[in-house]
């Protein structure tokens, strides 16, 4: 090998939720519906979800539960967690201050957003400052925008943003009820991911090596998402090496799908 030969290792983000505590929380409940307190693996909790136990969002949604507390990981499966029951028994006693409590405890229970909301103060900044935040942090540009999108959908989900953006440090200072889930799983029910935030990464090099899908597995090939509503959504995969302008041409078509 030359001296000068250097080998390219793809570019991986920190750890974070892919999601945020509110999608989390419809997902979980579904989960909490069928399984109660019983063990169970990815495939099953793909086959309640509606999605593949392969793909990557289904890692990544896994990978959000657990880093929000709301499903712990065994030598045996998968369980539901205190916090997950807590939270949706303040829901449904409608418990205000209860449930914006353990909602918060859930979005701190991720370092990173914990870690982010410690620099933030008082003040949630405009989407695109949070991006530069997280990507000076080590986040791709993509990958930057998901966390930032994550932790705003979250915090207004733990009902700790004022109409202006600031949070809250005092639960009582906040009033009103908790907006139902379910309003925002259909408004994005009609959305296939925008063009611009499809992931273009470069596949692996012939030869390189393969990590097995984990918790910080991500997608290295074209992908395009599409929300079916109450939690679940769909995820088409391309193969590597179509450009761009291919991509765009089947998101045309998708796009015009969901809209008909």
């Amino acid at each position: 090998m030359s001296p000068t030969a250097t080998t390219t290792r793809k570019r991986r983000s920190p750890l974070a939720p892919a999601y945020s505590v509110e999608h989390c929380f419809l997902a979980a409940s579904r989960l909490q519906d069928k399984f109660g307190r019983e063990t169970f693996n990815q495939e099953a909790l793909a086959g309640v979800i509606g999605v593949s136990a392969g793909a990557s969002t289904t890692d990544r949604l896994v990978s959000s539960l657990r880093q929000f507390g709301l499903i712990d990981k065994t030598d045996i499966g998968l369980s539901l967690t205190d916090r997950q029951r807590g939270l949706r028994f303040a829901r449904s006693e409608g418990d205000t201050a209860g449930f914006r409590e353990i909602a918060l405890e859930a979005v701190d229970a991720a370092a990173v957003f914990q870690e982010m909301r410690g620099d933030f103060g008082v003040k949630l900044p405009p989407e695109d400052a949070m991006i530069a935040r997280f990507e000076e942090k080590g986040f791709t540009q993509r990958s930057a925008r998901q966390a930032a999108r994550a932790l705003t959908e979250s915090l207004r989900f733990a009902g700790v943003l004022d109409d202006d953006d600031n949070i809250i440090s005092e639960l009582e200072e906040v009033a009103g009820p908790i907006e139902t889930a379910e309003a925002a799983v259909t408004e994005e029910a009609a959305e296939v991911t925008p063009i611009k935030e499809v992931d273009f990464e470069e596949a692996p090099a012939a030869g390189e090596a393969v990590e097995p899908a984990s918790e910080e597995a991500f997608l290295a090939r074209p992908r395009i998402d599409v929300p079916l509503g109450a939690g679940r959504a769909a995820s088409v995969l391309y193969p590597a090496g179509l450009t761009r302008s291919d991509v765009e041409k089947i998101y045309g078509v998708l796009d015009a799908l969901t809209k008909s």
